[in-house]
């Protein structure tokens, strides 16, 4: 059975409910621990804390997501059509310099450990658009794995490990056309080729167009939420 990581997205304040769901729907078919992208610069109560503290305890997994998750602007001609065709407002990376990247991935690890969560080895930029910055400047912040578009870096080696996506953000119908084929693709692509997916879900996906899509796939894999384990 081909392999796959599987992560949920956008762990906040106001999506812990819905997480939860989700996380008790992807046990019901088999998958025990996930890796949680969570948005650091948020309200976050000491009660909020101790559900990630929960779920950490069962083993599930926490990676770095941003600062904000949302963008009031975007500044350049690229952002503002990458925001038109795929990340709406939230790809917050695409819009600073290499030094202002650099520093709110530092501050997103911080984050954990001056709550007493465990340092994340892993960070997704919001929309897996990681901006203008340099592999190689990657290598003095203290994630282990960076995810992008198109797969994994390894931050030490600087080389991308492609990783076919599945995702399931449909809220419309043309998204939902989109991801259909989008899957069916990549689905294909990790069989053939012998490569590790990805099901990445976000809080919402089971209120969505392929929302029903998600258990289905996941059957189809053997899911695991340590991404790192899967690089070749």
């Amino acid at each position: 059975m081909p392999k796959a990581h599987v992560s949920i997205h956008d762990v906040a304040p106001h999506t812990l409910a819905l997480v939860e769901d989700l996380i008790s729907m992807l046990q019901g078919v088999g998958v025990d621990r996930v890796m949680l992208l969570v948005i650091p610069g948020l309200s976050w109560s000491e009660s909020n804390l101790d559900v990630l503290r929960s779920w950490v305890d069962q083993g599930h997994l926490l990676a770095g997501h941003g600062r904000v998750h949302h963008v009031a602007s975007a500044d350049s001609l690229y952002h503002k059509a990458h925001s038109f065709l795929i990340s709406r407002n939230v790809a917050e990376h695409l819009s600073k310099t290499e030094d202002e990247i650099f520093e709110l991935m530092r501050e997103n690890h911080e984050w954990f450990m001056e709550r007493g969560l465990p340092s994340p080895s892993h960070y997704v930029p919001p929309a897996w658009a990681l901006g203008s910055i340099s592999r190689s400047r990657l290598r003095d912040l203290p994630f282990e794995t960076v995810e992008v578009l198109r797969g994994v870096i390894d931050v030490q080696s600087g080389i991308l490990h492609r990783m076919p996506l599945l995702g399931y953000e449909a809220d419309t119908a043309f998204r939902a056309c989109f991801l259909k084929v989008f899957n069916r693709w990549n689905s294909w692509s990790a069989r053939k080729r012998n490569r590790a997916a990805r099901i990445s879900i976000h809080p919402n996906d089971l209120e969505f167009r392929l929302g029903h899509r998600i258990s289905e796939d996941c059957e189809r894999f053997h899911c695991q939420p340590d991404v790192s384990s899967l690089i070749p």
